[in-house]
């Protein structure tokens, strides 16, 4: 069960390739949405704690296929078509959150992402890391997101990195061949 630190990477880096034409500068804001996209899947904590629901209902209908779908079909209708790319990537975003604690947990009872379909929870436990007994500590939580930061923020800056730098390129070849299609001519 990775922790926000790591989902919201993941948010971020979905996004930035989902708007591969992007800059830093302009999509900061995307890419910060992209992260709270990639961590919302977990507010069901707030269901469990403020509410009293049982535990079970972690990781249940908002870390599905299902939910994601509903949230970008939301957004498509009230932002339209023309923001098609945008919603496409923060959809994504709100999908990587239940992949990515299916592709992470080994211990517990994994994720319902065929959920209403199947109420059955799929883990793939390739690598288990921030999963915690019933109880933690701050030392563990702690440790456990600085792996997360060595993780992922080196995946982040290098998609970044590279989308910047093909951006640039591109930029640089349009404006040889437009210059080059405006050529004066002698008379």
């Amino acid at each position: 069960m990775p922790l926000p630190i790591a989902h919201g990477l993941v948010g971020a880096i979905v996004v930035a390739l989902g708007r591969p034409q992007g800059t830093l500068n302009r999509d900061w804001h995307v890419l910060l949405l992209g992260s709270v996209f990639a961590i919302s899947p977990d507010f069901d904590f707030f269901l469990i704690q403020g509410l009293h629901f049982g535990r079970g209902l972690h990781r249940g209908f908002s870390h599905s296929i299902l939910a994601a779908f509903i949230v970008t079909a939301s957004m498509l209708a009230v932002l339209g078509i023309s923001h098609l790319r945008n919603v496409l990537a923060l959809g994504a975003a709100f999908l990587s959150h239940g992949l990515l604690d299916f592709l992470t947990t080994k211990r517990g009872g994994g994720v319902e992402l065929l959920w209403p379909f199947l109420r059955e929870r799929f883990k793939l436990g390739l690598i288990g890391f921030s999963e915690f007994p019933v109880g933690f500590s701050l030392k563990e939580v702690i440790k456990a997101s600085l792996i997360e930061l060595v993780v992922f923020v080196p995946i982040l800056l290098a998609v970044l990195l590279i989308r910047e730098l093909v951006f640039r390129s591109l930029n640089s070849k349009r404006k040889a061949q437009s210059n080059d299609s405006v050529k004066p001519t002698m008379i």
